[in-house]
C-alpha cells in the first residue's frame, strides 16, 4: 500500500504552523473555517505535478493554497498593521522551513511561496492573504 504523501505533508505544514503561532492563529485542513473564529490559517491542496520520472522513483511537486483570513469588516490601520504583521511572519517561517522530514522519514524540498495576493476576498467582509506553496517530494520507489 503506498502511503498517503498528501496528508504526510499537509500535517507537516500544518505542525509547523501550529508549532510557530500556538494556540494564537488556529490552522484548518481543506475545510471551512467554524463561525466565530476571527483569525485562522487555511490549507487547500491544490494540485501534483510530475517533475521527474525515473525507473525507480518519481518526483511530484504538491501545490496547496494557504489562506489567513482575519475576519473583520472594517480594517483600519491598526488591524492592516496586524495583517501585514502576520503575513511577514508566516512568509519568514515558511522560508526557515525550505526541506522538512515528513512522518516516514522521506524529505519534502523545495518548499517555498510562490506568489502572495493580499486581500483576495474585499468583498466578503474579511481580509484574506492567500498564498501558492509549493514543495517537492520524491517517492513511489520500486
Amino acid at each position: 500500500m503506498a502511503d498517503n504523501r498528501w496528508k504526510m505533508i499537509l500535517d507537516k505544514l500544518e505542525a509547523v504552523l501550529e508549532s510557530e503561532f500556538k494556540n494564537a492563529l488556529p490552522v484548518y485542513k481543506g475545510v471551512e473555517i467554524p463561525k466565530g473564529i476571527n483569525q485562522a490559517i487555511q490549507l487547500i491542496p491544490d494540485s501534483s505535478a510530475l517533475s521527474e520520472y525515473m525507473t525507480n522513483s518519481e518526483t511530484r511537486e504538491y501545490t496547496i493554497n494557504v489562506k489567513y483570513v482575519f475576519a473583520e469588516a472594517n480594517v483600519n490601520e491598526r488591524a492592516l498593521d496586524h495583517i501585514l504583521n502576520q503575513v511577514e511572519r508566516v512568509e519568514a517561517l515558511i522560508h526557515s522551513n525550505m526541506a522538512m522530514v515528513l512522518s516516514d522519514s522521506s524529505r519534502a524540498f523545495n518548499c517555498r511561496f510562490e506568489s502572495t495576493d493580499l486581500n483576495t476576498e474585499a468583498d466578503s467582509g474579511i481580509y484574506v492573504t492567500q498564498w501558492v506553496w509549493k514543495c517537492q517530494h520524491q517517492g513511489n520507489y520500486s
